[in-house]
């Protein structure tokens, strides 16, 4: 499994008419960055070579060669798609869609963090969990030609990301072990009853 820590900036949240400005990745080992950090950038090329330039590495293919990691994957995801098909890179149908949902394997800790919001989705942004200023900002700094402030916040958000990422994986291994052990030590008592 090749691990990519995975996100995108755009200016609003509507595929039809909004840009895709920068995607970014890098390589992740045991949720660890390891490589360099990669930003495609718009404003030096296009929004269009951007997204080619990810269709090329095969990350749309739903192998295990690019397991992305990230906050609300879904709508990085669909924003590529979309943007991809609208420039005639891809031709996927309702059918390829679904099934690349269904069987991509993708870690994503939007869920967690909706949970860990008592179930509530409003306030459950990375920024309420982690020290970050919300995404509402970048369309902000991207009218006014400020690329080295978007480039400070894509940095700031995958740090935060990141290490939400490796508290949660904490926290959740070790339930998950304590689940597993206390399962372990009913299986044999439940095993002789069953027996008579």
């Amino acid at each position: 499994m090749t691990e990519y820590y995975f996100d995108i900036e755009t200016l609003g949240t509507d595929p039809q008419q909004d840009k895709i400005i920068t995607i970014q990745y890098q390589m992740l080992q045991d949720g660890e960055p390891v490589g360099d950090f990669v930003i495609l950038k718009e404003w030096e090329s296009s929004e269009g070579e951007i997204v080619k330039e990810i269709l090329d590495k095969d990350w749309l293919d739903t192998g295990w060669d690019f397991v992305p990691i990230g906050n609300r994957l879904r709508f990085d995801i669909i924003f590529i798609i979309e943007k991809a098909q609208r420039l005639g890179l891809l031709d996927w149908k309702a059918g390829d869609i679904k099934y690349y949902f269904f069987s991509k394997p993708r870690i994503d800790i939007a869920s967690t963090l909706v949970m860990m919001n008592d179930l509530k989705f409003a306030g459950s942004g990375v920024d309420n969990f982690a020290k970050k200023r919300k995404g509402d900002i970048v369309p902000v700094h991207y009218a006014k030609r400020e690329y080295d402030e978007i480039i400070d916040y894509i940095h700031t958000e995958r740090d935060a990301i990141l290490g939400l990422f490796a508290e949660l994986r904490t926290v959740l291994t070790t339930f998950g072990n304590r689940k597993k052990h206390l399962l372990a030590e009913e299986e044999p008592a439940s095993e002789m009853t069953n027996a008579f």
